[in-house]
């Protein structure tokens, strides 16, 4: 991810851990490590991986969260080692995991008493691990769910925002590349929101911007210039190249051509 898409996804983090008081990071769908707020690791947690032993058993807890929201392609809600309540949830983009949210070292109001989990801790490091376990945000599994739905959609959004904008994937370059693919097909409004997953206000933005007219417009002239290349370039009778340029119906085929050329398919063929 570009810096500029990070720093814009920290300052969502920020957003979010200033409304809802959790710690989250962002993973990239190989599990790296993309941005992170306020910090990695709580002071709780900062203390206790310094036991080795711990670091190793919270490792592990990392591992089979993933493990197991990349089985599931679901929200994996669960009790670390510690005790404490972590979330790992996929990010899914065209229903392809795309990335992770993970919030995590959370008191709930079930598991707000130290002594609870204090047998599964080092007791050298209990003094202080107490005093620190009181600071951790105590905060029901309820509000987490929302929290992390509402973070979902606002990352899904800054992806799409970034896939939009990809100088390797130009929406404008995919969608010229979807039409003259399926140019016999039905390229409607409704088809193309579908197969690029953007609602309707969205195609008509994007055709705006980028091509200068409705996808209507773009469409039946893609479709004319296929018609054009098809009456220089073969043989083939004017009503086979109505169809393959996916306007089946040949008087309207020869209307618009001749409103958009002025001459009709045969003419422009002898020109």
């Amino acid at each position: 991810m570009e810096d500029y898409n990070l720093q814009k996804m920290q300052e969502l983090l920020r957003h979010f851990y200033n409304l809802t008081n959790i710690k989250i990071c962002i993973y990239d769908n190989a599990e790296n490590e993309l941005c992170f707020y306020p910090e990695k690791f709580s002071p709780f947690c900062a203390l206790l991986r310094t036991d080795s032993e711990m670091n190793e058993r919270c490792k592990l807890c990392d591992k089979n969260a993933f493990s197991q929201c990349k089985k599931t392609r679901e929200q994996y809600l669960y009790t670390c080692h510690a005790g404490l309540l972590e979330c790992v949830s996929p990010i899914l983009f065209k229903d392809k995991i795309i990335g992770y949210i993970v919030v995590g070292q959370i008191k709930t109001p079930n598991n707000c008493d130290f002594s609870v989990i204090k047998k599964n801790l080092p007791k050298d490091l209990s003094k202080k691990l107490i005093k620190l376990f009181d600071q951790l945000p105590s905060i029901n599994t309820d509000k987490i769910d929302s929290a992390i739905k509402i973070l979902d959609a606002c990352a899904g959004y800054e992806y799409l925002k970034n896939w939009i904008n990809s100088n390797e994937n130009k929406i404008d370059i995919l969608l010229d590349e979807y039409i003259n693919k399926h140019i016999t097909a039905d390229l409607s409004v409704s088809t193309l929101c579908s197969a690029f997953h953007l609602s309707h206000s969205e195609i008509y933005s994007v055709f705006k911007e980028y091509f200068c007219t409705t996808p209507a417009e773009y469409v039946k002239m893609r479709r004319l210039k296929t018609a054009c290349s098809l009456l220089k370039q073969t043989h083939l009778p004017v009503n086979v190249i109505a169809q393959k340029c996916g306007i089946p119906d040949y008087n309207y085929f020869s209307k618009i051509f001749k409103r958009t050329f002025k001459v009709s398919p045969r003419e422009f063929r002898k020109g």
